[in-house]
């Protein structure tokens, strides 16, 4: 299996999971993380944008994949922005063709990862994450799996970040939000909650949140992705840097931030509460349109 040119030997092979499936398509999972850092459907195109200025030793998350932003989308909350889940070591509970399942407890969280910038506990939940990552014919599928292991309730917001690869950003088109009002997250957007006309281009910085639609379509000229979410996640982030922004983070390389959209699977807008012994759980699936189907 061909590794993307930005992994780096030293996390192989206990810090890396390997999937293949009997149709030839692969996807390499980050433990660091619990990150899909690389899928290929079978027609062998990387599909997933993986920075080669990726840091690996758990400084920073790693740009790319599809990091898991939990319990706390952004800086919307008290902890480091986008939580902890994407900064901590998962551990693998099974394993088979195609398929993995990633977990993570609270017992698995570097302390300081549970505080505030001030040094103060802020989160002090028991629970219990599970990841399943799962190789479908011109599919990907990663399922999050929010369980209470605790005695009392507590609240989060969460994101499966996907970095989509694309080949011509000035060509791209997304599709599925025509006449839906968003919020533009840029700084200094005016009007901040405008309605989307047509499809979604990119160029300069956007920065969105969508109420989540039925499906999205990435189309690039000679490629289509279908990209689609569970009822739970109940908005769609759309960003790419733009190049001030992108040339702004280290971990870009320059021209990076045209390789690649965001369109993320969230509930962010809201948080979820799980009670003691409840599960809350939420996905999104990517595909592709492979030859001699329709």
């Amino acid at each position: 299996m061909t590794q993307p040119t930005a992994f780096p030997a030293a996390a192989s092979p206990t810090g890396i999971v390997h999937l293949q499936a009997e149709d030839g398509s692969q996807a390499i999972v980050s433990l660091l993380g619990g990150q899909v850092v690389s899928w290929h459907a079978a027609d062998g195109r990387e599909r997933l944008y993986l920075s080669p200025r990726a840091l690996w030793d758990g400084s920073a998350s790693i740009r790319g994949g599809i990091p898991v932003c939990w319990p706390q989308f952004n800086r919307r909350g008290p902890l480091a922005k986008h939580g902890f889940a994407r900064m901590c070591r998962w551990r693998v509970a099974a394993q088979g063709t195609g398929t993995a399942r990633l977990v993570l407890t609270q017992e698995d969280v570097t302390a300081h990862w549970l505080c505030d910038d001030a040094g103060e506990v802020v989160w002090n939940h028991p629970f219990r994450l599970e990841l399943d990552v799962v190789l479908q014919p011109g599919a990907l599928s990663v399922t999050l799996s929010v369980h209470n292991t605790g005695s009392a309730s507590w609240a989060f917001t969460t994101a499966l970040h996907s970095y989509l690869a694309v080949q011509d950003l000035a060509a791209l088109r997304l599709q599925g939000a025509d006449g839906v009002r968003y919020w533009d997250a840029v700084a200094g957007a005016d009007p901040a909650h405008p309605v989307q006309q047509g499809d979604i281009v990119f160029g300069q910085e956007v920065d969105r949140v969508y109420p989540a639609p039925a499906a999205w379509r990435l189309q690039e000229p000679a490629a289509v992705l279908d990209i689609h979410q569970s009822p739970s996640m109940t908005e769609s982030v759309v960003w790419n840097p733009g190049p001030v922004l992108g040339a702004a983070l280290a971990d870009l390389p320059p021209n990076g931030y045209a390789q690649f959209v965001c369109v993320e699977a969230a509930h962010i807008d809201g948080e979820i509460t799980v009670p003691p012994g409840g599960c809350w759980q939420g996905w999104q699936v990517l595909s592709v349109a492979l030859p001699g189907k329709a």
